[in-house]
């Protein structure tokens, strides 16, 4: 509404309602004080749904239930809003507390881990709603969900999390100008949300470029840590299989070359080699073992591997290998160890020159025959003594070991039966059902009976490679398990019974073996893998997960080091400086110019504006309009002195009243507000004399 008319019809009854309701307490039937509750109702509302979007992404790690506790707690609010109900007394919200903190620590065992602590936090946010009563409170719970959003990416980064993300602090940013706006149109909120946003990206930018890149400053022990991180460092019957529930990814890797032959995919992690007579660990103290890191001379292959964010304590890489990383080392078994647990997403380039065998460096061969200290599987024991008597040569026995596997009908399968004590005699002579690690670890118990030194080793075999951007995919449902076995002439060697039992699993991957089974993927009922016609679409979105690993989630010190060397040459505070002022200092001068300095134009009158141009341009011809006349009485001095120029500033005048006693939302309003702006300069009026009549 113009400052200049300003009609007193536009006073508005309801208006000063308002202000009486604002200034007094409301009380309802029970004695409680609900301060400005009734005109809160729409920042209430908006409150709501950014507590909502901010819970959502986190059903996936915690439980359902909290999400019915919301329910309730802002059921039970609205009815306090709306038709004066009581808030909890403190007798109640602290039973609502413990039984809280209760029901976390039954969902996960525990309240040390991140997800109970995140759960803890998402419970206090939501029953902090059953005592908001002040703005002071409403402010506490949208600042506390800013907590609960960044606790979202704790468990995932995808770029799809990422937008999803900025949905949130979208309404979150809402929801906070409703306290302060009366019920202004959400499109008009979310247009000051792009604005701040576009404000705000050069800073953010200059503090991704230039921050110095610091890893976790804490780590939280994860509860079930083979679900999140695929392989675990011990194997019985049955755990690899379990995996195959997972459609999750474990790693990408891309080639420099030609990928190599889907057979030799063998993604090396770590060795068992300790067996108690059911369970196959690997050594306690793996430090003890580090050696130097292989020296790749023959021709060799290089890749890349970006692990996803988990909690790593060691990589994987096709043997031989040669990995360059301040934090890892080399171990006499021929694995790759972290020195300290790795936390988040992990990229490492290996050189490999793919062999079969590996020379022996620790002369461990007398601890690799052992076999648990008991006296079980007593078939599988005779069966190797009677290979150990009749055959000399180890490389003999072994071969006879792979010949029973080809002879005997056995089956691979996820769903094998439950094996009791005697396991390896109940899978090799009655049940004959198993996967991966029932045939590894069955084929290294017999070669450890039969006198040949043997361990198994797990990782991932073979992968699914994405033709859009060739790189490889390796899941979780492509773990595996496998042997080795020594030869004094050549080292460990890999055999592999699986391939023996089922060569399609080696040559072909776990898909196209195990999709038409029961319990493939069952952990991942809504994955796009157990859909062929999703194949495409899936491939795209990886690729922009892939993308955005690579250049966002993977920019830590050393690409920082990298690319600021690339850009100035050299690091030195001087050029720090400089690039600090030209990326950072000069965009953010510049619009703190235009913020601070230009007038702003949001929230004009556009009628006033227009109107007053009309003004200026009958100044230039010698008529100035004076401080604080009115229209009319400008007018009427117009057509006294210049009576030429009186129907023109008579038809502005008109136009302009017009409009400010119309809705702005009203068709006449528009039509009045475009025929003001079209003639706001009498020389266009003049050359249209003939087309004056206008819409009153």
């Amino acid at each position: 509404m113009s400052t200049l008319l300003r009609p007193a019809a536009e006073i508005n009854c309801r208006g000063s309602y308002a202000h009486w309701h604002n200034t007094h307490e409301v009380g309802n039937q029970y004695g409680v004080v609900v301060v400005n509750a009734a005109d809160n109702r729409y920042a209430v509302v908006w409150l709501l749904l950014a507590q909502l979007l901010a819970i959502l992404p986190l059903i996936a790690v915690l439980p359902f239930w909290i999400v019915l506790v919301w329910a309730a707690s802002a059921w039970w609010y609205w009815r306090i809003i709306t038709v004066g109900w009581v808030f909890p007394i403190v007798a109640v919200k602290g039973v609502l507390a413990i039984a809280s903190v209760a029901g976390v620590y039954a969902s996960f065992g525990s309240l040390f881990a991140i997800e109970a602590m995140v759960a803890i936090l998402v419970l206090a946010v939501i029953l902090k709603l059953l005592e908001l009563k002040t703005d002071r409170d409403h402010w506490l719970v949208l600042m506390l969900s800013y907590f609960v959003v960044a606790c979202g990416l704790l468990f995932s980064q995808q770029i799809i999390d990422v937008l999803f993300t900025l949905l949130q602090i979208a309404v979150l940013l809402i929801a906070q100008q409703t306290m302060n706006r009366d019920k202004a149109p959400a499109t008009t909120l979310l247009r000051s949300v792009c604005v701040m946003a576009l404000q705000s990206l050069p800073l953010m930018l200059l503090l991704f470029v230039i921050f110095p890149r610091i890893g976790p400053l804490w780590t939280m022990p994860l509860p079930s840590s083979q679900g999140i991180t695929g392989m675990s460092d011990s194997l019985e019957f049955g755990d690899i299989a379990t995996l195959n529930q997972s459609s999750a990814l474990a790693f990408r890797v891309r080639f420099e070359g030609d990928l190599p032959n889907p057979e030799s995919l063998y993604w090396r992690g770590l060795v068992l080699d300790q067996f108690d007579g059911r369970r196959w660990t690997r050594t306690a103290w793996p430090a003890r073992n580090k050696i130097s890191s292989p020296s790749i001379t023959q021709e060799s292959i290089q890749y890349t591997v970006t692990l996803e964010s988990a909690l790593h304590e060691w990589l994987y890489v096709l043997p031989l290998a040669a990995v360059k990383r301040s934090d890892i080392y080399y171990t006499a078994q021929h694995q790759w160890v972290s020195k300290r647990a790795i936390s988040g997403r992990v990229e490492y380039t290996a050189k490999s020159y793919v062999s079969e065998a590996l020379a022996d460096s620790d002369g461990s061969q007398r601890q690799n025959l052992q076999l648990g200290g008991n006296s079980n599987n007593p078939k599988a024991r005779a069966l190797a003594a009677q290979w150990q008597q009749e055959i000399s040569s180890p490389s003999e026995r072994v071969a006879a070991a792979i010949r029973y596997f080809e002879t005997t009908p056995f089956e691979y399968t996820l769903t094998p039966a439950i094996l009791g004590e005697n396991n390896v005699d109940e899978f090799l002579f009655i049940t004959r059902q198993g996967y991966c690690e029932h045939f590894a670890a069955s084929f290294v118990y017999l070669m450890r009976a039969a006198g040949v030194p043997a361990r198994i080793v797990v990782g991932y075999q073979g992968g699914e490679f994405n033709q859009r951007d060739n790189y490889l995919l390796v899941h979780q449902s492509d773990a595996h398990a496998w042997a080795e076995v020594w030869f004094e002439d050549r080292g460990w060697v890999r055999v592999d019974p699986t391939a023996t039992v089922a060569p399609t699993r080696i040559r072909l991957g776990a898909e196209a073996l195990l999709s038409g089974q029961s319990g493939y993927l069952n952990g991942s009922p809504m994955s796009l893998r157990r859909f062929e016609w999703a194949t495409r679409l899936r491939y795209f979105v990886d690729n922009m997960n892939y993308a955005w690993a690579r250049w966002v989630l993977n920019f830590d010190s050393d690409a920082q080091t990298s690319f600021l060397r690339g850009v100035l040459g050299e690091i030195s505070p001087q050029r720090m400086l400089i690039a600090v002022m030209l990326m950072g200092g000069l965009p953010l001068a510049f619009a703190a110019f235009f913020s601070l300095r230009l007038p702003s134009r949001r929230g004009e009158d556009l009628a006033a504006r227009y109107y007053l141009r009309s003004c200026r341009a009958l100044a230039r011809r010698g008529l100035k309009r004076k401080d604080g006349e009115t229209p009319e009485d400008f007018l009427s001095r117009v057509t006294v002195g210049q009576p030429c120029w009186a129907a023109w500033l008579e038809m502005q005048t008109r136009l302009f009243t017009e409009c400010s006693y119309y809705s702005q939302q009203s068709p006449n309003y528009k039509q009045n507000l475009q025929n003001l702006k079209r003639y706001q300069r009498p020389r266009k009026w003049f050359q249209k004399k003939s087309k004056r009549g206008l819409a009153h």
